[in-house]
């Protein structure tokens, strides 16, 4: 049976291959290319900033370690008359200056004017900037603030065990990380997380990938509807084998063909250090690819027309990426309705498992479909007399 579906598939694929390999390259060609504009977007929307070190001690340096790290900012490290006159010119938002005994009046309290900040009247974005170093420097004031006070009660009672600054300091950003108040995540999914559960982030390279490729998927499964319709189906009541066996062995073909094609994909990602390749990864595209695949079988075997059919693919294709969280995290409807989980491909794809849900669903609908097919198939029999 298979040798007679393969020999079927190599006579189409004599004219139609161009466009299969279209389809099967595309969903790789259009993440890739999405990626990489998103990637300038966002370095193109960070606020450029200015910064001016003048004092060269620990906390000053812990201080332009954080400003560095702030997601949104590009820093760039000047002397003061640089920094100015690029101001002036309106190639910086706004400048900040980290003055000389910046650690000392830290050490000593003394809060006031330990950073100078310089804006013109282009700066959009001072205040909030401002604002971010602020908070930078009076967290590490009052830490500071908090190890002087440990070290004097430590004097005033004559304890034996003494803790240093920095272990104080250790101490207390520890706790700070288990006691965080708000949590923000706003960032594109350039690198992969080691952690066994991702964290979910505004874009991910495999939520743009799964939307590309079940559009690519859908409409590779156009023949489905080709051989199902109007003037094609009467050919399969004079062939020795049913459509529905045709479909059954073709769905296998394309299933092992296009899960070949998600691991060179899977492959081409790692080379450009977007995804990272584990054995939980690969089973989660495995159980993807049969699940969009079965969907694609279903309901293609319900259409005769190919243009409405594409219309309802790409329709499908946006629900089930935007409900699967590809676009729009919904770790908090996930949090509330964890069952939600095991019927969404996307979403499960995203944190490597399966909807074993859905694909069951899906299982049992092409089974209940299929059995009442072949019993309307079926011609009454007469009796000659």
């Amino acid at each position: 049976m298979m040798k007679g579906i393969l020999a079927i598939q190599a006579m189409r694929l004599r004219k139609e291959w161009k466009v299969l390999l279209a389809w099967l390259i595309l969903p790789l060609v259009f993440t890739v290319m999405t990626f990489s504009a998103v990637n300038k977007f966002g370095d193109e929307s960070k606020v450029p900033i200015g910064l001016v070190i003048e004092d060269e001690s620990v906390l000053s340096d812990a201080l332009v370690q954080r400003i560095m790290n702030t997601d949104y900012l590009q820093v760039n490290r000047l002397d003061l008359q640089k920094a100015n006159d690029l101001l002036e010119k309106h190639e910086l938002d706004s400048v900040y200056v980290i003055k000389e005994g910046y650690e000392k009046d830290i050490v000593s309290n003394r809060r006031s004017q330990l950073i100078e900040a310089y804006s013109s009247n282009r700066s959009f974005a001072y205040f909030a900037v401002a604002e971010t170093i602020s908070s930078y420097v009076q967290e590490e004031a009052t830490r500071t603030k908090a190890s002087t006070e440990i070290k004097k009660l430590y004097e005033k009672y004559g304890s034996s065990e003494e803790w240093n600054i920095e272990e104080i300091f250790k101490t207390s950003k520890e706790k700070q990380e288990k006691k965080q108040l708000i949590t923000t995540s706003f960032s594109f999914q350039w690198t992969p997380t080691e952690t066994e559960i991702e964290s979910s982030s505004l874009l991910s390279v495999w939520g743009i990938w799964a939307f590309f490729q079940i559009i690519a998927t859908l409409f590779i499964f156009d023949w489905i509807v080709k051989a199902n319709s109007i003037q094609i189906r009467v050919r399969w009541t004079f062939t020795k084998m049913s459509l529905n066996s045709y479909i059954s062995w073709n769905l296998l073909f394309y299933t092992v063909l296009l899960f070949f094609m998600d691991i060179v994909t899977l492959s081409i990602l790692h080379f450009l250090d977007l995804a990272t390749p584990n054995v939980r990864l690969i089973i989660a595209l495995l159980g993807f690819r049969i699940t969009i695949n079965m969907l694609a079988a279903l309901l293609a075997r319900n259409y005769t027309n190919s243009f409405f059919y594409y219309i309802s693919s790409i329709a499908i294709s946006l629900i089930l990426t935007i409900c699967g969280g590809a676009f729009i995290p919904i770790d908090s409807i996930i949090r509330r309705w964890p069952w939600i989980d095991s019927f969404s491909p996307v979403y499960s794809l995203l944190h490597g498992s399966i909807a074993y849900a859905f694909l069951t669903f899906i299982i049992v609908i092409t089974i209940v479909k299929g059995g009442s097919q072949r019993v309307a198939s079926k011609f009454p029999t007469k009796k000659l007399s």
